[in-house]
């Protein structure tokens, strides 16, 4: 991954988008480097931050990286846990959406490595097959669709509370 980054950070923008930890001691499935490096389950937003840069610094990482909040917005959005290669076009749409996981990964950055050297070497994107476009358009109208189903969810949430402060103050003298 630095390597490609090394050899297109001219040509494109790179992002590595650190969400919450898959692998940690303290979670159902740890792995041995979360024990040796003490790596637990972020608290806040602090500790997310510092195991992002323990990662940086171990991986000898140097492309830009953004932090997922706590509240995992970027992983629920692009269904990254526990990892996943995304490449978007300049018109938003998805050129590369690898299969999450371990087993999608190495895949991924070989069809973003593909695409990132035809567009090195053309100066024009990549055309996307009709498969590819349509594969992006249904993720693009299902987390559009999630969206829309967590405000409509947060919006009955506040209506439900405030029905319920509403009952609690009692009837109006």
């Amino acid at each position: 991954m630095e390597q490609m980054y090394q050899d297109y950070k001219d040509v494109v923008e790179f992002r590595l988008v650190y969400i919450r930890e898959a692998h940690a001691m303290d979670s159902q499935r740890p792995v041995g480097y979360a024990r040796e490096k003490g790596i637990e389950e972020a608290e806040n937003f602090d500790e997310r931050c510092t195991t992002a840069q323990m990662l940086m610094d171990d991986e000898s990482l140097t492309m830009p990286m953004l932090i997922d909040g706590m509240d995992n917005g970027a992983n629920e959005a692009y269904k990254a846990h526990p990892d996943r290669v995304f490449l978007v076009r300049k018109d938003g749409r998805l050129a590369v959406a690898a299969a999450r996981g371990p087993r999608g990964f190495a895949p991924g950055l070989q069809a973003a490595q593909e695409w990132l050297e035809t567009f090195s070497e053309s100066g024009e994107e990549p055309e996307l097959t009709e498969e590819q476009i349509a594969a992006a358009d249904k993720a693009t109208a299902a987390r559009a669709e999630k969206k829309k189903a967590a405000e409509s969810e947060k919006k009955a949430v506040e209506g439900d509370k405030k029905t319920s402060e509403s009952a609690q103050a009692g009837p109006d003298k």
